[in-house]
C-alpha cells in the first residue's frame, strides 16, 4: 500500500507539472535596449516613428522633429560631430549619411563603435529602403512596412493633371534649385509636376535666373521669401506661373526638405494645390 501511494502521488506530480506546462504562455525574449545617436535629422524622425524614440541616446544639432528630438542629447552636427562626445556615451550604433570625402564614419569606426552609413536618398523609393535598413539594425521590421504603408497611403489624393505643369522649385533666394539626382524632383514627379530641372544630372545647385526665365514654368514652390518678393524680380511679370497667381509658399519646409516620414503629407498638400490651381 505504502508503494502504491507512492506510485500515486507521483503521478499526479506528474498530471499537475504536464497542465502547467499546457497551461502557461510561453515566455518571450524582452528585447533589450539599444543605445542609438543618429546623426541626420531625417534618420532621427524614422526611428521615432519606428517606436524607438527611447533608444535614441544623442542626436545631431539639427535633429529638432518630434519635439521629443530636442530633450535628447546634441553631438554636433552631421558633416563635424562631436567624436569624443559621441564615444563617452558608448552607443550601439551610430546612423549617418554616407558623404563623400568625409572621414566621419571612419573616425568614429577607429574609436570602435559600430556606424550605419545610409547611401543618398534620390528618390522615394529610396527613402523607403532607407527606413528598411534603420528598422533592420533596430529589430523593427513590422514597424517598418506599417510606415511604409502609411506615406504610400498619405500619397493618394487627387488625380494627375495633364498635360503635368511644369514646376520651379526654389530651396533658397539666390537660384538654389534641385535637379534629377534630388528626392525632390522626385516628390514634384509624385504631385503630378514636372521639375524644370529635372534633366540636370545634378542633387542642388545654383542656376541663374535668366535660365528660369527661359524655361518659363507653369509653377513654382518658394521654400523662401514671398511670392510678392518673386513676382517683383526682372522679367517675372511675363512668366505663366506668375500671371496665373501660381506661385507656392504654402509647404513645410523642414517636413519637405527632409527625405523622412513627413515628406508623404507634403506631396500629397502640392499635388492638391497644384490640381485645385489648375482647376481656378
Amino acid at each position: 500500500m505504502k508503494r502504491s501511494g507512492i506510485y500515486f502521488l507521483s503521478a499526479c506530480v506528474r498530471v499537475v507539472a504536464c497542465s502547467f506546462a499546457f497551461a502557461l504562455p510561453p515566455i518571450m525574449p524582452v528585447q533589450a535596449a539599444l543605445g542609438v545617436v543618429s546623426l541626420m535629422p531625417s534618420y532621427t524622425e524614422i526611428i521615432f516613428e519606428l517606436g524607438a524614440g527611447p533608444d535614441l541616446i544623442g542626436v545631431s544639432s539639427f535633429c529638432d522633429w518630434p519635439p521629443g528630438a530636442r530633450r535628447k542629447e546634441k553631438v554636433g552636427d552631421y558633416l563635424r560631430p562631436n567624436i569624443e562626445k559621441i564615444y563617452s556615451l558608448k552607443p550601439d550604433m551610430i546612423f549617418a549619411g554616407a558623404w563623400k570625402g568625409s572621414s566621419v564614419a571612419q573616425e568614429l569606426r577607429n574609436a570602435g563603435m559600430k556606424v550605419i552609413e545610409l547611401p543618398e536618398e534620390h528618390g522615394l523609393d529610396d527613402i523607403f529602403s532607407t527606413i528598411n535598413i534603420i528598422a533592420g539594425e533596430l529589430g523593427r521590421k513590422k514597424e517598418a512596412v506599417a510606415l511604409i504603408q502609411k506615406m504610400k497611403t498619405g500619397l493618394n489624393g487627387a488625380p494627375f493633371l495633364s498635360p503635368r505643369p511644369s514646376v520651379y522649385l526654389e530651396l533658397d533666394e539666390g537660384g538654389w534649385t534641385a535637379g534629377k539626382l534630388s528626392f525632390l524632383s522626385d516628390a514634384i514627379g509624385k504631385a503630378g509636376g514636372k521639375n524644370i530641372f529635372a534633366g540636370e544630372d545634378k542633387g542642388y545647385f545654383q542656376v541663374s535666373w535668366e535660365a528660369v526665365v527661359k524655361k518659363d514654368p507653369d509653377a513654382v514652390i518658394l521654400l523662401s521669401g514671398s511670392a510678392a518678393d518673386f513676382s517683383r524680380r526682372p522679367l517675372a511679370s511675363g512668366l505663366k506661373a506668375v500671371k496665373s497667381g501660381r506661385v507656392f509658399t504654402g509647404m513645410a519646409r523642414d517636413a519637405f526638405l527632409r527625405p523622412g516620414p513627413r515628406l508623404a503629407a507634403e506631396i500629397k498638400r502640392l499635388k492638391a494645390w497644384l490640381a485645385r490651381d489648375a482647376d481656378e
